[in-house]
């Protein structure tokens, strides 16, 4: 009787440690940028950014791929792509420890998922500057 309950015991515990754990960076971002990243780093992670309220982040893109269009879920955020799709700039307006999420997609087929993290208004955004640059080396 041992045995046939340890025979699907085993196989739980080893089905189990073949699901893997997304990778995750890090707070990329904190108070203070810019920080520099490649593509994939930023694929495979969620980018954090802490904004102050009215703030503006910035995600730059370097290489042959540029940023073509955007998700966002809220009001609270404005989204702009300048430079030729070389920048993404978001506008916040979202009140301390608020969130939203923004999903940036490149030409070439690949996103970045970008958290807003709203600061205290107090924060001065002239200090605060949340910048991401994720290289693209190829398409």
């Amino acid at each position: 009787m041992k045995k046939l309950f340890l025979l699907p015991l085993l196989l739980l515990a080893s089905n189990a440690s073949l699901a893997k754990t997304p990778e995750t960076i890090p707070d990329i971002i904190q108070l203070q940028g810019p920080y520099n990243v490649t593509i994939e780093q930023a694929q495979k992670s969620v980018v954090n950014l802490y904004v102050p309220y009215r703030g503006t982040a910035a995600v730059d893109i370097t290489g042959p791929d540029k940023f073509i269009s955007y998700t966002k879920n809220s009001n609270l955020l404005k989204v702009e792509i300048k430079s030729k799709g070389q920048i993404a700039a978001i506008q916040s307006s979202l009140d301390s420890k608020e969130v939203s999420t923004i999903s940036l997609e490149t030409e070439c087929g690949r996103s970045i998922a970008v958290k807003i993290i709203g600061l205290s208004i107090k924060s001065d955004p002239s200090k605060v500057r949340p910048k991401l640059l994720a290289t693209a080396t190829s398409c």
